[in-house]
């Protein structure tokens, strides 16, 4: 399996997504092109650059007292007072100095401090909270407190993580080619429309449109391309011992200035997983990819897939690339600006394919759609 590394969006210009099945006779040759809306695939020879991540969310917080980091040793010293004198406690120390101020009747105790936990000749003590205390024991209601504790130090900061525009999570489900929906016994000469319906479900999965609908003028194929809703059911949806749900992702590559494109001509990604390589090849061959994402609507945006087999794309829940049915490698583009979308407004990208035949397996997608971010 080789699983082409490029993928990414940013700016205005066409996208391509593609998966084909178009090695095998029984498949069929490359022949058709759909085109939903829009203008052709971009062909470019530009080598793929990688798109920037944009970090946010930094910031920092400081507090607490001034800290002399030069500062001598400790040294105490204390006036024994007599009563009706003024007594003066100094004590100084390497690190944070806290000033606490305070006067009972006629004794006045001034001290700086670092917590230490201890307590001086006065009878104050040192620690998370300091406090002065006269001589009769009495608590004074001026006492300034000052821990290490609660000092936030400089090196506090929050940052965020990186908004991954050039990254699609994928979600892809390994099939046996003995389901009755995959396998090389259906085959087409173009994409087939009309096997899902116009609307996205509401659990997010496409919904067979129960039947398969009359060919397109010029086509030759397979008359039954999907089973039942039963067995279409099965294809996005995780059922033991039917398939196997895997994690996967695309990363979009700029192709062109404005242009981003994922490409493969051997979309195996699943080779030597799930239920393992097809019988008779050095790949897995019969499975389902399904993306969901969000992007931001700017007018010029165009949405390009070529591959096969089957390809079905929803912007805002409705239908607007039809490539079903096995086939070989089909074309489908759209222009989000034939869609009624609102520049500037977020909205939600659903792509759902499908690889059935062993033969052979296409996959890209050229977009200008500046930046996806997840669902």
């Amino acid at each position: 399996m080789r699983m082409n590394d490029g993928l990414r969006v940013v700016g205005a210009a066409c996208l391509w997504l593609g998966a084909a099945c178009g090695g095998s006779p029984s498949e069929g040759e490359a022949t058709g092109t759909a085109t939903e809306s829009g203008s052709s695939a971009p062909t470019s020879t530009t080598e793929p650059t990688g798109n920037n991540s944009t970090p946010s969310g930094t910031g920092d917080s400081s507090g607490g007292d001034s800290v002399d980091a030069d500062s001598t040793p400790p040294t105490t010293t204390t006036n024994n007072p007599t009563p009706g004198e003024t007594t003066d406690t100094t004590v100084s120390s390497v690190g944070e100095t806290t000033d606490t101020t305070q006067t009972t009747q006629t004794t006045q105790t001034t001290q700086t401090t670092q917590t230490s936990g201890s307590e001086s000749d006065t009878g104050t003590s040192t620690g998370d909270t300091t406090s002065a205390i006269d001589d009769t024991g009495t608590t004074s209601d001026d006492t300034t407190t000052t821990s290490d504790d609660t000092t936030t130090s400089d090196d506090t900061t929050t940052t965020g993580e990186p908004v991954k525009c050039d990254i699609l999570p994928v979600i892809y489900r390994d099939h046996k080619t003995t389901h009755p929906d995959f396998g090389c016994h259906q085959n087409g000469n173009g994409a087939r429309p009309g096997l899902v319906q116009q609307m996205l479900g509401g659990d997010l999965k496409p919904v067979f449109a129960n039947g398969n609908p009359p060919p397109p003028p010029g086509y030759s194929g397979t008359a039954v391309q999907i089973t039942s809703a039963a067995t279409f059911m099965q294809w996005y949806n995780t059922v033991a011992d039917v398939n196997i749900e895997i994690a996967g992702e695309l990363q979009l590559m700029e192709v062109q200035p404005g242009i981003f494109s994922f490409q493969s001509n051997s979309f195996y990604p699943l080779t030597g997983m799930g239920f393992g390589n097809s019988e008779g090849f050095n790949w897995n061959g019969s499975f389902t990819t399904e993306i969901h994402t969000n992007f931001y609507y700017e007018t010029g945006q165009v949405f390009n897939f070529q591959g096969d087999d089957d390809v079905w794309v929803f912007i805002n829940g409705k239908l607007v690339m039809d490539l079903g049915g096995l086939h070989g490698p089909v074309a489908g583009s759209v222009n989000l600006d034939t869609l009624g979308l609102t520049n500037g407004l977020q909205y939600t990208l659903d792509v759902f394919h499908a690889e059935r035949c062993d033969s052979g397996s296409n996959f890209r997608i050229d977009t200008s759609i500046g930046c996806f971010t997840p669902q």
